[in-house]
């Protein structure tokens, strides 16, 4: 299986994956999107940036199931897509670690990483890279 941004080759005899590159990252734009499922989802959702949907016209709202289980974490409602992005890529280092898909190159060194893997602390750090990321205008 091989990707422009991760390159991935299988194992030979055994059918595991080996990661040849540890500095690549898995991007959103590069790795698309399942198909939408419900009707509310395929209008609210982003096209391009994976975890946010529309909540009205001016507000975008972002969270993640945590893994393993049924339960989701709410990290915010946000100005902006980009903003609700942020957030997103800082709960996908948190509990996934570089196997995640990032929605930015530059999430892995740019972004907080929460303390740890707790649903406050990762709300705590996301609220945080989106207001990192707040565009001038909104102020």
């Amino acid at each position: 299986m091989g990707s422009d941004i991760c390159s991935w080759e299988f194992e030979s005899g055994s059918g595991g994956i080996v990661n040849l590159s540890d500095e690549e990252v898995m991007l959103a734009s590069q790795n698309p999107k399942k198909r939408d499922g419900r009707k509310k989802f395929k209008e609210t959702r982003h096209p391009v940036y994976r975890g946010v949907r529309r909540k009205n016209p001016q507000k975008w709202v972002c969270e993640m199931r945590e893994p393993n289980k049924k339960s989701r974490i709410w990290l915010g409602t946000f100005p902006t897509a980009e903003m609700a992005a942020r957030a997103h890529d800082v709960a996908v280092i948190a509990l996934r670690g570089r196997s995640g898909c990032l929605n930015f190159e530059d999430s892995m060194w740019r972004l907080p990483i929460p303390a740890s893997t707790t649903a406050k602390d990762i709300q705590r750090a996301a609220a945080e890279a989106a207001r990192a990321f707040r565009p001038v205008k909104l102020d």
